[in-house]
């Protein structure tokens, strides 16, 4: 087992004796869709409260490098938190399911997911494409790469999903830019 494998499978262990439902996002989801990016860590959506997020901080002290009262503090502020992997120094970002508007679908949509590298065998609950795109519109840092997604995936995808979001989410402007865009060339992104 290597050792992501080793820290994922740790923390969802605990993730799931407390309950929590949660959804892997991020570079790991883009990946496990085809659009594969060097990552030291992994992102996590988490529905977790202020109290819970202490909780899983706490039994998570002999394993991850964590302060329990910031991880409350962050997450009663509707930010993210991590937790270190003492043994291999991967790390995994918390982000509340509040995070995003749309961070409670992000879970419930989630899709089970084989070859993300964090399980040796068997499925991973990743959220899905529409909630990458619309994750990627939200924080809107590099538009090649929300580009090269929405190339990927624009056939096959839930436009009145993505758009209801989008209006709520205040980037519909941005998501018509996207869906005008053509592959290499940003469309004004």
């Amino acid at each position: 087992m290597i050792a992501v494998q080793e820290a994922y499978g740790e923390l969802v262990r605990a993730l799931e004796e407390m309950e929590l439902p949660y959804a892997v996002g991020g570079s790991i989801a883009s990946g496990a869709y085809g659009v594969s990016r060097a990552t030291q860590d992994v992102d996590l959506v988490v529905d977790l409260s202020a109290d819970e997020a202490f909780v899983l901080a706490t039994r998570s002290e002999g394993s991850f490098s964590v302060d329990a009262g910031d991880a409350r503090e962050a997450i009663g502020r509707n930010r993210p938190f991590n937790l270190i992997h003492m043994g291999s120094a991967f790390k995994f970002d918390i982000f509340p399911a509040t995070f995003f508007a749309h961070g409670a679908d992000e879970i419930s949509r989630r899709r089970m997911v084989e070859g993300t590298g964090l399980v040796v065998a068997g499925t991973v609950p990743v959220v899905s494409p529409e909630d990458i795109i619309l994750a990627k519109l939200a924080w809107f840092q590099d538009g090649v790469d929300l580009e090269l997604e929405w190339a990927l995936r624009s056939k096959g995808l839930d436009r009145t999903y993505l758009e209801s979001w989008a209006v709520e989410m205040g980037t519909r402007e941005l998501l018509r830019r996207l869906e005008g865009s053509v592959f290499g060339s940003p469309a004004g992104l």
